[in-house]
């Protein structure tokens, strides 16, 4: 096995670097005013892109569940409840 070197180290940290600037909506998905980006909500390919996304069946009877009970029905990562 070859030792690595600080240039190699160096080369692939700056690559990877470099990776993650050119596509920086797979790494902040969802912020930055690019809106929700997940959970149960439904996207035909009749809408267009910029189209408001509909809650699907499942997320329409959590809701309602959500009401009912007054329980926090998780929506994404974070304390964002229904």
């Amino acid at each position: 096995m070859s030792k690595k070197s600080p240039v190699a180290i160096f080369l692939a940290a700056s690559a990877l670097l470099a990776a993650n600037a050119l596509q920086p909506n797979l790494s902040h998905a969802g912020e930055g005013g690019e809106g929700d980006m997940g959970g149960l909500k439904e996207w035909s390919t009749d809408q267009d892109i910029d189209a408001e996304s509909k809650p699907d069946e499942d997320a329409k009877k959590a809701a309602k569940k959500a009401k009912k009970s007054n329980i926090c029905v998780p929506i994404g990562e974070g304390e964002n409840c229904w």
